[in-house]
């Protein structure tokens, strides 16, 4: 059987405050790393924002890309140029009318 001597609870009692003070160090390290300016929640925080700042830019990029081919036929194509006059602006080719068969309303 084991028995302890005064001299032994000692060194236990000692290595257990090193023990804890260790661990609650840790644990405010832990915390403290987490939390700080450049801490892992910011470094979440940014990366979630790159994220959606990096599919932004994509979706810019493809508008960009479709209007540069849009002014590109507006510029070299005429028979493009008269479709996008006639579905904007109304415009009518010689000779040409139009009927309108939509029903008015009613005033009261």
């Amino acid at each position: 059987m084991l028995t302890f001597n005064g001299n032994m609870k000692i060194q236990f009692q000692k290595y257990r405050i090193i023990i804890n003070t260790g661990l609650l160090l840790c644990l405010l390290l832990g915390i403290w790393v987490y939390f700080a300016p450049y801490g892992v929640k910011n470094y979440l925080s940014l990366r979630h924002e790159l994220t959606q700042v990096s599919s932004e830019v994509d979706n810019l990029q493809q508008q960009n890309l479709a209007l540069r081919v849009e002014i590109n036929e507006i510029k070299h194509d005429p028979s493009y140029l008269k479709k996008i006059a006639r579905q904007n602006y109304n415009l009518l080719k010689k000779n040409e009318m139009i009927f309108d068969f939509s029903k008015k309303k009613k005033g009261k």
